[in-house]
């Protein structure tokens, strides 16, 4: 990895900063596929990790805006330390109909957290993340709801001390290759919207040859007394899927 690194700065033209952080101008060319990212319709960013070495980390990001009417200049880059947050201005360039924001390397301190423009790449979420519990297969598109003690627990009605953990299921695939990706979610009053995105494998890659369920986990913690509606939107290739469901709090 550190060679190539080294081979990434020699391609750069470099910017640096005293707090440890330093961005590099890539010419080089990453394929989208590498990379995760974040956003919406009309502002993506896209970000590959690279390294982190419990110092530092490193990331190649990129991104564009699509607001036709209106050529967007600049991006702020914003890194966020403890006691510490330093500012600086992407330049964008135009290209057609899209503001872009051309690939850069970010090297910064591994507790850093970094938002370019209204988001944060690499964000980890607290308590989302059901982590080791060994959850069900729900091969039926939807969405399932629950508590976790030495497992999944399904049900739709809880107590106020419960820890309500949602799952969201793409149903039965042919293949592997497939996966969903959290971009966000809030509980507003007595209304759930989760927000996620159905990455599928592009035409012609190697995937597993054997059925999978693309699914997602949230820990929604514990939620006041009342009726919720949990609305899930997922963006696919093709438009949007959305499904609904209603709970109740004791």
């Amino acid at each position: 990895m550190k060679k190539y690194l080294f081979f990434l700065f020699l391609l750069c033209v470099s910017t640096f900063f005293s707090i440890n952080v330093m961005v590099y101008k890539v010419d080089a060319v990453f394929p989208d596929q590498m990379f995760n990212f974040v956003g919406t319709k009309s502002n993506m960013i896209y970000y590959l990790k690279l390294f982190d070495d419990g110092l530092q980390k490193g990331y190649i990001v990129k991104g564009w805006y699509f607001i036709p009417k209106k050529f967007i200049e600049k991006t702020t880059l914003k890194i966020k330390l403890e006691d510490e947050t330093m500012y600086m201005e992407i330049k964008n360039k135009k290209d057609g109909i899209y503001s872009v924001i051309s690939p850069f390397l970010l090297i910064c301190p591994s507790k850093s957290r970094v938002y370019l423009g209204d988001y944060e790449i690499d964000k980890v979420e607290k308590n989302t993340e059901v982590g080791a519990v060994l959850m069900p297969r729900f091969e039926k598109q939807g969405i399932y709801t629950g508590i976790v003690t030495q497992r999944f627990i399904q049900k739709d009605s809880f107590n106020s001390d419960d820890e309500i953990y949602v799952v969201i299921s793409m149903g039965l695939q042919k293949t592997g290759g497939y996966s969903l990706v959290l971009q966000d979610y809030t509980v507003n009053e007595n209304k759930v919207l989760i927000n996620l995105y159905f990455k599928e494998p592009e035409k012609g890659s190697i995937v597993t040859q054997a059925f999978s369920v693309p699914s997602y986990s949230l820990n929604l913690g514990a939620l006041k007394s009342g009726e919720y509606t949990i609305k899930v939107i997922v963006k696919t290739k093709k438009g949007e899927i959305s499904f609904s469901k209603n709970i109740k709090v004791k």
